[in-house]
Order: structure tokens, then C-alpha cells, then sequence
């Protein structure tokens, strides 16, 4: 049977590697990462007077969302902790209230994005990719929670055909994994770091932000791409605390 190739789109931080995990793991299909030229950048306009074109060597695509406040605390620990492709302020509460220069750290003349603020970065990104009406929406904090039951809903929306053997789970941290590497078996997906996904499904996150905090990331939010992305019924406990 011939793997499906799905290409994957989504910001820095948003689950990428793990929703590749459980696809390619559980599902016969090649998660492809670089299909429209960068998986974590814009989906390009092309213009009908451009030689540039969508690469279509792929048979269906998906982007995946956190919620704006589980991504901004991942987007921050990922900028101290790895120290990489991002330039902003090393302080939680400065750095939810500064720019974001955004660039390919791999790429020694890296053109770079500017964003007012990270949340200036959900917005535009997630409203650029759930733009494309045919891709698939799946939001991170759904696929922790249930991850058998959302890889599964999310397959058929994708047309895959499950591998039929015993579901697979990510009990450990996953790794960053490339176009090239193929055959990768369960365990290659892993890292030897503990994963805690409490920190999801009991929203530990928000212990990082005070209520001045809270205002900040509301007031930049763009409401339509909350609604349109799902998480009114999430959000609304936050504006009921804001």
C-alpha cells in the first residue's frame, strides 16, 4: 500500500512534531514538512503573473493550533530554553509585550517576519493557514486530551488508512524529525525528556500569567480567528478572569 504524503503547516511550538508522530506512527502516510517552502511560514500568495507555483506533490494538508496562551508559554521556554530562530526578550512579562522578529536560524541569509508582539504571531499566522479552505484544523490541546480519538477523526478528514496495529502514544517528549529521515519506527519519534501532559489537560500554563497579563494577550487577541479556530469555550473562562 503507497503512503499518502500530507503536508504539515504550523507555527513554532504548536504540536507539529507530535501530531507527525501519531500520523505517521498509526497511519499510512509521510507527513511532509517543508511542502510550501517552510512549514513554519506563511502560506504564499501567488500571484497569476508569477512562475511560482504550490508544490502539489502531496495528497491532502493540515495546520495545527494551541490555544493562544498554552502556545505564547511554549513559543517562550522554546526562545530560553533553545535559543533559536527567535529574537525578543529573554522575560516572560516583557516578552508577551514586545516584538517578535521571527527567521530560519539554519539559513545563514534568513529573510526575517516582524510581529508586534507573539500574539501579533498567532494571529496572523493561524488566519493565514485556517485561510486555506481545504487544509485540515487540529488544535494541540484536543490531540493531548484524546489522542486516539482526534488522530483518528483527523485521518478521515485526511483520507489515510489506519496501520492496524495497537495505537501508538508518545509517552516522552518528541523530536524535531526531517523530510529525509524515512522507515522511522515508533521509539525514533521519542526523546529521552518526560513529557507532562497535565500541563494541557489541567491548563498549568495559565499559572504564568497575572491578571495584568491577561488583559495584554485578550486585547491583542483577533475574536473572529478564536471563533473560527474553536476556542470560544475555552476563552470564555478567560474573559469572565479578565
Amino acid at each position: 500500500m503507497t503512503n499518502k504524503k500530507v503536508a504539515m503547516m504550523g507555527c513554532f511550538r504548536s504540536g507539529t512534531n507530535f501530531a507527525k508522530s501519531l500520523l505517521e506512527s498509526n497511519y499510512e502516510c509521510e507527513v511532509k514538512n517543508h511542502v510550501f517552502g517552510w512549514k513554519h511560514g506563511f502560506l504564499p500568495i501567488m500571484s497569476e503573473d508569477s512562475s511560482a507555483e504550490y508544490r502539489f506533490d502531496f495528497d491532502n494538508a493540515f495546520f495545527i493550533t494551541k490555544n493562544p496562551f498554552s502556545f505564547v508559554v511554549s513559543l517562550f521556554n522554546y526562545h530560553n530554553e533553545v535559543k533559536r530562530n527567535f529574537i525578543a526578550p529573554n522575560e516572560f512579562s516583557a516578552f508577551i509585550r514586545s516584538k517578535l522578529i521571527v527567521f530560519d536560524q539554519a539559513q545563514k541569509h534568513s529573510v526575517q517576519l516582524r510581529f508586534s508582539s507573539p500574539i501579533d504571531y498567532w494571529n496572523a499566522m493561524n488566519w493565514n493557514y485556517n485561510s486555506h479552505k481545504d487544509f485540515v484544523h487540529i488544535r494541540y490541546e484536543a490531540l493531548v486530551r484524546h489522542p486516539e480519538l482526534i488522530t483518528k477523526k483527523v485521518a478521515g478528514k485526511l483520507g489515510l488508512n489506519s496501520k492496524n496495529t495497537a495505537f501508538f502514544i508518545p509517552e516522552k517528549k518528541v523530536k524535531r524529525t526531517s523530510d529525509n529521515e524515512i522507515q522511522l519506527v515508533n521509539e525514533d519519534y521519542l526523546t529521552a525528556q518526560k513529557f507532562d501532559r497535565t500541563t494541557y489537560t489541567d491548563n498549568r500554563y495559565m499559572e504564568n500569567y497575572d491578571t495584568d497579563d491577561l488583559r495584554v494577550v485578550v486585547e491583542q487577541l483577533d475574536r473572529d480567528l478564536v471563533s473560527k479556530l474553536g476556542y470560544n469555550s475555552f476563552m470564555s473562562n478567560v474573559y469572565k478572569k479578565y
